[in-house]
């Protein structure tokens, strides 16, 4: 009979202390969400994450701003991996001072926070106008960090560097948007390279003025190549970067009979001071 309680009372108790780790697996806390930078799976409205080196990239200009504006605000998107709040929630985050270019008298920043009911926040630069970004760039690297309200998510997300100058802002470093500006310019990677080594903001430059593209657009390598006629079929093919290679010739061409024989160069990129190559059908690339 002894054996009989004492059996019955530790199946009881084993079925309590089941019943209490099931309540405690479904209990949820909403100060457990992550804080991130934007990843591969918001890359239709948020399009700066690079896999290879996981940052999240945003480029900026002071081009499309009014001569006479000297402060830029430049939001720099995080979001949440769980719920949204009632209520305004902090961010933390430290500067990497090593991999930072930027002085403090070109930027500050305002804040950082995901605003309540919110699932995408930011941190919130503001910009100096500087006559020494005319003809360079610099940047602010930073990494999300746990604060009262928000402790980091993935690791893989939580890098961002903000880059910026009075020059043309780079496109998005993604790679099907660096595979664009590799078929058109003509360096020793191949066309479908994804490396951005050979990137120059006057190389960029001529392909919008030769192709009539805005300053603000830079196709993918997929939807980059529908036929310009149509503008229908996002296909790759030689015939389209050809034909893109082609007009950038034309317009290089131009510019040097206009310059008296001196050709546009780059101006960044391992290829600074050389001459802006296209990649037409047959070239080969002069060191």
């Amino acid at each position: 009979m002894k054996n009989k309680i004492k059996f019955l009372l530790l199946g009881m108790i084993i079925l309590y202390s089941a019943g209490c780790q099931k309540d405690n697996i479904m209990i949820f806390d909403t100060n457990d969400s992550g804080v991130v930078f934007p990843g591969a799976g918001d890359g239709k409205d948020y399009k700066g994450y690079n896999a290879t080196d996981q940052t999240y990239y945003v480029n900026e200009s002071f081009l499309s701003v009014p001569l006479t504006q000297n402060k830029y605000i430049v939001d720099f998107p995080i979001r949440i991996s769980g719920d949204s709040a009632k209520v305004d929630r902090v961010v933390s985050y430290e500067i990497l001072t090593e991999e930072t270019t930027a002085l403090s008298t070109q930027y500050k920043i305002v804040d950082a926070l995901i605003p309540a009911g919110k699932q995408y926040g930011r941190i919130r630069f503001e910009l100096t106008r500087d006559v020494a970004l005319d003809n360079a760039s610099v940047k602010v690297s930073l990494k999300l960090k746990d604060s009262k309200d928000l402790k980091v998510g993935s690791n893989e997300y939580c890098k961002g560097i903000l880059t910026w100058s009075n020059m043309l802002a780079k496109f998005p470093a993604s790679s099907s948007y660096t595979r664009t500006y590799n078929c058109i310019v003509l360096t020793p990677l191949t066309k479908t390279s994804t490396a951005i080594t050979y990137y120059s903001p006057n190389a960029h430059k001529a392909i919008l003025d030769a192709l009539g593209w805005p300053i603000t657009y830079w196709p993918t390598y997929t939807s980059g190549f529908a036929d310009p006629n149509t503008g229908t079929s996002a296909i790759y093919g030689v015939y389209y970067t050809d034909l893109y290679a082609q007009k950038l010739k034309t317009y290089l061409d131009a510019y040097a009979e206009a310059n008296g024989g001196v050709r546009l160069k780059h101006n960044a990129g391992i290829d600074i001071g050389k001459d802006i190559q296209p990649r037409i059908t047959g070239a080969v690339y002069i060191p």
